[in-house]
């Protein structure tokens, strides 16, 4: 049993097939199966939390040996990066966890106890009578295990007490629905300022503008893809999409100046700066090797050999050609 109770979690139909879970293999350059797997794990971390839906902190290094993930990659950080991007996960905690997985922890763990309760609502009923039969469950047929999954569309019916002398109803359930973004929408302060919390890369200025972005778009759309039930959940999907900003030009360039090699964000800075992307299933390293390149920094170069020939003489033999054009060997031959 997990800490907060509840040993499973719904995994819901489509999963395997959601166009989601491919763009995040695609923008992690990992397969399909693999980015399933850390989906699953990490369900599995927030369901085991004493806050359900917290996932924390994980060790994307751990996790890339217990899947065996090739050791010359960062295939996990990949893809919780792209799962963050995607506006899967946020902050260490699986979003939109309590509206796809409610908390239904069972206290009747037994046929006779859920009788009981059964009973304690009828007698509630103050002798009102109503054309219901209950539902009892024999306690021989399934256990609670096999029953929970049922119950949550199939409980056992209740009736409500009716009104004595007086003209008001029990209130509905309110109901949640999608509209428009309205025609007089202008972006909140407290939504812009979560913005340029999110997206350090952008200026007040550029808040401005995409929020123009973000409310032409949504009032030129049509038919059901324009009516959303969240509209400040929308915004912040479209603020995590955005591509980086121009704008943060000059202060990258500074960052990246100061020691853009050291980090993988460095490599991905630099590489966006010099017009290199990260190809569909490459290997970082082999991306980091490009950028280096492109730089031309010998500094880096001989780092980056260091490193290839720890992994192997196959792997130091295949960065030398590539930097130099030649295996080691061959080079010293020529010279």
């Amino acid at each position: 049993m997990s800490v907060s109770g509840m040993d499973w979690f719904r995994w819901h139909n489509g999963s395997v097939t959601d166009p989601k879970f491919q763009l995040v293999a695609r923008k992690a350059g990992a397969s399909l199966p693999d980015v399933l797997a850390v989906w699953a794990f990490v369900l599995e971390t927030a369901n085991q939390s004493a806050d359900r839906g917290s996932f924390g902190a994980i060790d994307a290094e751990t996790l890339d040996c217990l899947f065996n993930f090739p050791d010359t990659e960062t295939r996990t950080a990949d893809i919780l990066r792209a799962m963050e991007q995607r506006g899967l996960i946020l902050e260490g905690r699986v979003v939109s966890w309590e509206k796809r997985q409610p908390k239904r922890e069972r206290e009747d763990n037994t046929a006779a106890e859920r009788k009981r309760r059964q009973r304690d609502r009828d007698a509630a009923d103050d002798g009102v009578s109503e054309s219901v039969t209950p539902c009892h469950a024999m306690s021989h047929q399934k256990t609670p295990r096999e029953e929970e999954s049922r119950e949550e569309e199939k409980t056992p019916p209740q009736t409500l007490p009716k009104n004595k002398g007086g003209s008001g109803s029990a209130s509905p359930a309110p109901r949640t629905t999608a509209s428009r973004l309205p025609d007089d929408w202008t972006l909140s302060k407290a939504l812009g300022d979560w913005a340029l919390q999110e997206r350090p890369d952008w200026t007040a200025e550029h808040v401005r503008k995409v929020a123009e972005q973000f409310r032409d778009h949504w009032h030129a759309q049509g038919g059901a893809n324009a009516r959303k039930v969240d509209w400040a959940a929308a915004w912040r999907t479209w603020v995590r999409r955005e591509p980086a900003s121009r704008v943060a030009g000059a202060v990258a360039s500074a960052v990246t100046a100061a020691g853009w090699s050291e980090t993988d964000d460095g490599f991905i800075a630099k590489g966006r700066e010099l017009g290199i992307e990260r190809k569909d299933s490459e290997p970082f390293v082999w991306f980091t090797w490009r950028v280096a390149r492109k730089v031309g920094d010998a500094g880096v170069i001989e780092k980056l050999l260091s490193a290839a020939e720890r992994d192997g003489i196959a792997e130091f033999e295949r960065a030398h050609h590539f930097f130099h054009g030649a295996p080691p060997g061959q080079m010293q031959r020529a010279a």
